[in-house]
């Protein structure tokens, strides 16, 4: 009775949710049982056997989504071997003899395509001119009139990819029933020339077919639109090959194609499904047939049974249904107690639970959990770029006080601290004996600072330290120290620092470190400066030398102030590997000009200028040329050491030392930016479906994106986004007229998103890609 009264009534203090929890308990407990009972007893093995059915349609779904995307997988990648240069136009007219080079590159590409796919038992290609095939074996010459006419006829269908039943009278060099997948070859042309072939492997393609069909006395193959075969019964038994047969003819008298039934054969009963692959346009029909033997023989008693056990557990699950939801309900309903207590007027009148819980958490904790997530992900990409552009200098914009802030607002304690800058360079990668190689020095650099970070953090707190990965072998570490502490005792806990990043770069990397620890700034606008002094103080390091460390207080001593103007110094090596006459000259009179103003006595000015040329020298040496070939074996400082006139340096700067560098790199220049272009075009046209930029590119060979798109126009005559988009147009028209993919996964699979995708080929074409397939498609007469 309480059980009722508790479905009924409100005077219990219970919501719906109370009510319709209970209801889903009950239902849940005895609707189950009680339709499985009396199913089973009423429906018997008719139900059984629909239901079988329906399981084997579900299984042959499946199958048929395996094997379409194996046979999609070959098509796909028979399409891109097409597109591969070693099968282009170059191949008409082939001489097997004279073109010796070019079989052995057919041979190896061909081994290679074998290779790619298990179903694979042979490729070959057949070219027209000269009558040949060649397969990863052997070239051989098509003598037969009959085999000529045969393969030639590969040549005259319509479509440029299509499949060949195993049953073709075609005379193809096939052994065995092999199901043969053809695509054309035209090259840039209208006419085909020849045809790429794969021979499937019979076996291989069976047990594929029969791989989700456990039964040993069932079958499972396929059938073309005209019920013949396209996998073959290779391996099965006398009774299994029987079955196919006579299942092969039902099928094709049968109406209702695509809906599972019930087959008698051999007085055994069989449940048949049967459903439809689209290849290439072409209906083909996979078949699954399971027996039914077995199935439904224990459906009597078991439903007789279930029924007598439905009728205890029934009463049971009311019982316990009514007990087990007062216990569920319990929390949630002190929940509930909870959210009235401080609820508006308004939610004291909702009568689901649920839905008062849930309008209050989604108020309280929607947008704290939205800015909390996009804090976290966002919160270390932040504070490192801030920390570069502080000890680079990019913010001396702020004031004092607004650079104190933000540092704070990313969690460090700068209250009463003064800052020092640890410099380490790691030197020997070249050293170690193939542990590392050319462009793992950004790697090298990650896995140094994530060492230092952890060393600091053991001896630092972390909100006095900061780590900075410049990614070319060196490392920055800012310390934030109490200003009220010694200098010694500072100096001291530094070096003993230093010493452990030392050991444990050493021991974990087999690098040679050199540190340097720079002055002691008192603002955050000198952190830049003392970066500065400790990059300088880095040249003073002895060449032999395993680890050192370098005090910047040592070298300049204090109060002596740097003349140099090394932000002018970076723009004129910068202006000069970019092989730009003009702008480097001008720096280096700006850079005269400077030093003239800072230092008041001439041996500085020229201690200044040979530091320049040394600089300007090592830059020649980075781009491997050899400065006495350049120079003609002269000697610069000895001739630089002779003019004292600001007018006769920079003279002597123009005409002896950049101009005939420059020259020499913009020869040298021409020559590789053609190889350059080159190699970007290759890479283009084989990964034109992934995301290709043109700063990808410029990283990939070493060079800047603004030479790599000036030769890119230069070399091609068009730019690199025309000529990447002309490539994916290309490979996308041919998919909207050779597949029946969905134009989004065409998009997709050339490289576009389909928001922009759409867009851009209409911009391109005049039409939408719909109209483009559908227009051009009936057109050709491509099924």
């Amino acid at each position: 009775m309480s059980f009722f009264r508790s479905l009924g009534s409100d005077k219990s203090g219970k919501g719906n949710f109370y009510r319709k929890s209970l209801v889903f308990v009950v239902a849940v407990a005895c609707i189950p049982t009680g339709i499985i009972g009396i199913s089973s007893y009423y429906i018997g093995s008719n139900k059984i056997e629909q239901e079988v059915n329906r399981t084997h349609q579900l299984q042959l779904n499946k199958g048929i989504q395996r094997i379409d995307y194996s046979f999609s997988q070959l098509e796909l990648s028979l399409t891109q071997w097409a597109l591969n240069p070693t099968f282009g136009a170059k191949l008409r007219n082939l001489d097997p003899v004279d073109q010796y080079t070019d079989i052995q590159d057919i041979y190896k590409s061909i081994l290679t395509l074998k290779g790619s796919n298990p179903l694979i038992e042979k490729a070959s290609i057949y070219i027209d001119a000269p009558s040949i095939t060649i397969n990863d074996e052997i070239t051989e010459r098509i003598n037969d009139v009959k085999e000529q006419n045969d393969f030639r006829s590969l040549l005259q269908s319509q479509s440029s990819i299509y499949w060949l039943s195993p049953y073709t009278d075609l005379h193809l060099k096939q052994t065995g029933n092999s199901l043969i997948l053809v695509h054309t070859l035209s090259g840039q042309g209208i006419k085909p020339f020849g045809a790429l072939l794969l021979y499937l492997n019979p076996q291989k393609v069976e047990a594929l077919v029969r791989d989700l069909n456990s039964d040993e006395n069932g079958a499972s193959f396929i059938l073309d639109g005209d019920y013949r075969w396209i996998t073959a019964p290779v391996s099965a038994s006398a009774i299994a090959k029987d079955l196919q047969t006579a299942l092969s003819g039902e099928l094709a008298s049968r109406k209702d194609n695509g809906s599972p039934f019930v087959y008698n054969f051999h007085d055994k009963a069989y449940s048949v499904s049967n459903g439809l692959l689209n290849r290439l346009g072409h209906p083909w029909i996979y078949v699954s047939v399971t027996s039914m033997s077995n199935l439904t023989a224990p459906v009597v008693l078991i439903s007789r049974l279930l029924t007598a056990i439905s009728l205890v557990v029934l009463v049971l699950a009311l019982l316990l249904s009514w007990f087990a939801s007062n216990k569920i309900y319990r929390p949630i309903q002190r929940i509930v107690r909870l959210i009235q207590s401080d609820s508006l007027s308004g939610d004291k009148e909702s009568k689901d639970e649920i839905e008062l819980i849930e309008k209050k958490w989604q108020y309280v904790t929607r947008e704290s959990k939205v800015l909390h997530e996009r804090l976290e992900r966002a919160l270390p990409v932040l504070k490192e770029g801030f920390m570069l552009q502080l000890v680079q200098g990019h913010l001396q914009g702020l004031s004092e006080e607004e650079a104190l802030e933000q540092i704070t607002q990313y969690g460090w304690d700068t209250q009463g601290k003064i800052y020092r800058m640890m410099l380490i360079q790691l030197h020997g990668l070249s050293n170690l004996n193939g542990r590392f190689v050319d462009g793992d020095e950004q790697l090298v650099t990650f896995a140094a600072s994530n060492i230092i970070e952890e060393i600091a953090g053991q001896r630092v707190e972390a909100a006095q330290f900061g780590v900075i990965n410049f990614r070319n072998l060196t490392v920055g570490l800012l310390l934030f120290i109490p200003e009220g502490k010694q200098n010694e005792a500072s100096k001291r806990e530094l070096y003993q620092l230093a010493n452990e990043i030392i050991q444990a770069l050493n021991q974990l990397l087999k690098v040679r470190v050199t540190i340097s620890i720079s002055k002691a700034a008192h603002s955050m606008k000198q952190i830049s400066y003392t970066l500065e002094e400790s990059r300088q103080a880095l040249r003073y390091r002895s060449m032999d030398a395993e680890y050192e460390i370098i005090d910047t207080e040592e070298l300049l001593p204090q109060g002596e102030k740097v003349v140099y103007p090394f932000d002018l110094e970076q723009e004129i090596m910068q202006t000069l590997r970019l092989g730009m006459l003009t702008e480097t000259v001008q720096n280096i009179e700006d850079f005269l000009l400077e030093l003239q103003k800072q230092a008041v006595k001439e041996g500085s000015v020229q201690q200044g200028m040979l530091q320049l040329l040394g600089s300007i020298l090592h830059v020649v040496l980075q781009s491997g040329f050899n400065p006495e070939k350049i120079y003609s074996g002269m000697n610069p400082y000895e001739q630089l050491n002779r003019l004292r006139e600001p007018e006769d340096i920079l003279d002597w700067f123009n005409s002896k030392i950049i101009t005939p560098y420059i020259t020499e790199l913009i020869e040298v220049q021409d020559f590789y930016l053609k190889q350059l272009v080159t190699k970007a075009a290759d890479l283009i046209r084989r990964e034109y479906m992934n995301d290709i930029s043109l700063e990808y590119l410029a990283d990939l060979y070493g060079t800047s994106t603004v030479k790599l798109s000036s030769g890119f126009k230069q070399i091609t005559g068009v730019n690199f986004i025309d000529y990447l988009t002309q490539i994916r147009m290309n490979h996308i028209k041919e998919l909207l007229l050779t597949t029946d993919m969905k134009i989004n996964d065409i998009a997709l699979a050339c490289g576009y998103q389909p928001t922009y995708f759409n867009r851009i080929f209409k911009k391109h074409e005049g039409v939408t890609a719909s109209e483009y397939r559908e227009k051009y498609k009936h057109a050709s007469g491509t099924i």
